[in-house]
């Protein structure tokens, strides 16, 4: 688990930059070679509006609302 604030700079710019990874893989399999789909690094198939759609809610977590990014929520001790 990453040990950081979710809300610093430096966390939200790293998430904003795989969620833009994401994305440009998603639009690069429809743009570019005109599939739905494209295949990871296991070589496994990724339905392409999915990634983007994923992206995109990394992108916008990361600006507006960088806690779901990070730590969960204390526990409760009983």
């Amino acid at each position: 688990m990453m040990n950081a604030d979710p809300k610093s700079p430096l966390v939200r710019i790293v998430a904003a930059l795989a969620g833009l990874a994401v994305l440009t893989w998603g639009l690069g399999a429809i743009l570019w070679q005109g599939d739905l789909h494209y295949k990871n690094w296991f070589g496994e198939l990724v339905f392409a509006p999915f990634a983007i759609l994923f992206g995109l809610i990394i992108i916008l977590s990361a600006l507006f609302k960088p806690e779901i990014l990070g730590r969960s929520p204390k526990r409760l001790k009983r």
